[in-house]
């Protein structure tokens, strides 16, 4: 039997080469995609056992990826799908949902080198292969290290500031949006969004303020609401009611 392809979107280089040692250890095919366009044209062009992808993705959202993949089945797409949270940092509204926009399940960016497999074997109903503890201690430890330095990279290139900024809240927001699935399933448009999540928009805005002040920056406006505005319109969640 040949092994389960997987198909990882991340943009990552540093997550994506942790997280491949681990997989390839334990049996499965894998593929490494940087960006949602990318992602969204191999899923195009092949059938996957499993798409892991970051809910943050460049270009296309994560959650756009997933109705992606469940559209395209069964000749292509992926048989599951699973999200990863785009931020290291724990915040309070770091809680465990139970809806995921369609998706099977989710990791934490952390334990994509412990979880990630475990969670695929289930999903896929197939047998666990032992890896070896060098392998995942090392792993491990790279995930740890990569952690939120997307974030502060950020901060730290000052080449184009406002879209800098842009991407740092879209981080932040779509890895609070993974977290309110359960706050967000009966959302119509982007105001019962707003409301439904208010509580946690404040937690990212001062995570956002957090990121800026520690690097010695400052913007103007809501760059954290205009960063969920945006994704509720992706997820057909825009306008008003």
């Amino acid at each position: 039997m040949s092994p389960p392809r997987i198909l990882f979107a991340h943009e990552r280089r540093g997550v994506s080469r942790a997280v491949q040692r681990v997989l390839e250890r334990e049996g499965f095919d894998f593929t490494h995609v940087g960006d949602g366009d990318a992602c969204a044209a191999r899923l195009e062009g092949d059938r996957w056992a499993g798409l892991v992808v970051d809910v943050a993705l460049p270009r296309r959202a994560g959650y756009e990826l997933v109705e992606l993949a469940r559209r395209l089945s069964p000749e292509a797409g992926a048989e599951v799908v699973v999200l990863v949270a785009s931020v290291y940092r724990r915040t309070s509204y770091k809680r465990r949902p139970t809806q995921l926009y369609g998706a099977d399940d989710y990791v934490e960016i952390h334990h994509l080198c412990d979880a990630l497999p475990r969670k695929l074997y289930e999903h896929l109903g197939l047998p666990p292969v032992a890896a070896a503890v060098s392998t995942e201690a090392m792993a491990r430890e790279a995930l740890q290290v990569e952690g939120d330095a997307r974030m502060e990279e950020l901060e730290q290139d000052q080449d184009d500031a406002l879209h800098d900024h842009q991407r740092l809240a879209s981080l932040i927001v779509a890895d609070m949006v993974l977290y309110n699935g359960d706050a967000l399933h009966g959302a119509r448009d982007l105001a019962e969004a707003e409301v439904a999540v208010a509580p946690d928009l404040d937690v990212a805005r001062h995570l956002f303020g957090q990121v800026l002040r520690a690097e010695g920056g400052q913007v103007d406006g809501d760059p954290i609401g205009e960063a969920f505005a945006a994704l509720m319109a992706v997820m057909g969640r825009g306008g008003a009611s």
